[in-house]
C-alpha cells in the first residue's frame, strides 16, 4: 500500500516490478486479499493514474486505511482468473528454468521482467551470469507451465554477446 485516498479509507496500491497484476478487473475478480496477515474482501477496484485504488470491507475511515499503508498487499495464486492462451501472470513464469532451442541447453533462470514500452525484458540469470531477453514470440517460443520450463530462440551473437 502507497497511500490513503480520501476520507472513506480507499487505498492506493504502488505498482511494481513485483506485482502479479497490474489490472483492476484481476484485482476485483480475486474478492480476496491478505494485508498484514488479514483477510480483507474486496470491494472495488479501480484506475487511479499509475496507481489502483481499492476498497475493502471492513476499511471505512481514514484512519483504518492509513494503519495499512506500507504493507503488501497478497492474494492465493489460486484466486487469480484464468488468463487467455498465450498469456501468464508473472508469479508463473519467474523462477523457471529457461533453455535454448538450439540444443535444449540450460541458459539459467527466470529472475526478473522488466516492463518496457514496446515489451517486455526477461532477465535470465544463472551463478553471474545475465542475460536479457526480448519477450518477443520470435524469442520467447515456448512457455510450458505443466513442465516448468521456457524455450527461447535468442537472436544471432546474442548469446556471443554475453560471453564470458
Amino acid at each position: 500500500m502507497s497511500g490513503v485516498h480520501g476520507l472513506k479509507g480507499a487505498l492506493k496500491i504502488r505498482v511494481d516490478r513485483e506485482a502479479a497484476t497490474t489490472d483492476p478487473e484481476v484485482i476485483k475478480a480475486l474478492k480476496e486479499v491478505e494485508i498484514g496477515g488479514k483477510r480483507y474482501q474486496v470491494l472495488e477496484a479501480g484506475r487511479l493514474k499509475t496507481q489502483v485504488l481499492l476498497r475493502l470491507k471492513g476499511i471505512d475511515t481514514c484512519e483504518q486505511a492509513e494503519q495499512l499503508v506500507g504493507q503488501e498487499v497478497r492474494a492465493e495464486h489460486r484466486r487469480f482468473p484464468p488468463l487467455p492462451d498465450g498469456e501468464y501472470y508473472w508469479f508463473q513464469i519467474l523462477g523457471l528454468p529457461v533453455l535454448n532451442a538450439g540444443d535444449r541447453g540450460l541458459l539459467g533462470y527466470l529472475a526478473e521482467i522488466i516492463p518496457t514500452p514496446g515489451h517486455d525484458v526477461y532477465v535470465v540469470r544463472q551463478g553471474s551470469r545475465e542475460v536479457l531477453l526480448p519477450a518477443v514470440e520470435e524469442v520467447i517460443t515456448e512457455i510450458n507451465l505443466e513442465a516448468g520450463y521456457l524455450l527461447v530462440s535468442p537472436p544471432l551473437g546474442l548469446l556471443e554477446a554475453y560471453a564470458d
